[in-house]
């Protein structure tokens, strides 16, 4: 089974969160807030859980620790940072998955052009792009739905400021993992090069490469970037007040 962009499966895969979030709302709707914490860290155990045989499969392909085997990835790192979100209770935690790790893991979703690449989605590669992909969009949803996202100014600063911090050190490490692990390639955050077939590639063709200190980078790129994406957290930001400011007009006119 292969993957084609804009096929009848990959709109099915557009749906799927949504679909998710739909069906697991109504299904748990009646437990209680403790329960419905241990449900978001059971899905989001059932992420990490697919992103290990993921990792253990390229191991077995590849007989080498290589990038792709160390979750650094934005929505890689997105199936810890719900775990520890429910498990805390963080504010902080949530504010990144619903103003970071959703819009990325959608754009994923949309752009799934990485799929085309492999030679049958039945593989744990193919599995864990899938239904990891789904559950952070659906668990992430699915939190706010159930009144677990909260999002103030001052933890939207610190969640910019983790951001920020992330994706600076990404550069170094994406670095010096490709001098460490070649011939293998590190795109952490994706401060080397843009994903194929996003946007983001329009604005790599604008920047040039260049190397200082022995680090590999393209500054206007790496700009851009930075500006997308903390541009995408303060949209993300406005959703959530649109979705709170819809949600209490409707409890307005239901009371």
């Amino acid at each position: 089974m292969t993957f084609q962009m804009w096929s009848p499966f990959h709109f099915l895969f557009m749906s799927s969160p949504f679909i998710f979030v739909t069906l697991f709302y109504f299904l748990f709707r009646r437990f209680n807030y403790k329960t419905l914490r241990l449900i978001g860290m059971g899905f989001s155990l059932i992420g990490i859980a697919l992103l290990v045989c993921r990792n253990i499969e390229i191991y077995h392909n590849v007989n080498q620790i290589a990038p792709e085997e160390i979750p650094l990835q934005i929505c890689h790192l997105a199936n810890f940072i719900l775990f520890f979100a429910f498990l805390f209770e963080s504010d902080l935690l949530f504010t990144i998955a619903f103003c970071f790790n959703l819009p990325a893991a959608l754009v994923s979703i949309l752009f799934a052009n990485g799929l085309t690449n492999y030679h049958s989605l039945l593989t744990w590669q193919g599995m864990a792009y899938l239904f990891g992909h789904m559950l952070i969009v659906g668990v992430v949803l699915w939190a706010y739905f159930n009144k677990m996202v909260h999002i103030k100014i001052k933890v939207l600063r610190h969640s910019l400021s983790f951001i920020i911090l992330m994706f600076i050190l990404s550069i170094f490490v994406n670095n010096l993992f490709m001098k460490w692990m070649p011939p293998f390639s590190s795109n952490y955050f994706y401060t080397m090069a843009p994903e194929n077939g996003t946007p983001l590639e329009y604005f790599y063709k604008l920047g040039k490469e260049t190397t200082t200190f022995g680090l590999h980078f393209n500054l206007v790129y790496l700009l851009l970037l930075l500006i997308v994406g903390l541009s995408v957290v303060f949209f993300f930001y406005v959703i959530y007040l649109f979705l709170n400011l819809v949600i209490k007009r409707q409890s307005h006119l239901n009371s």
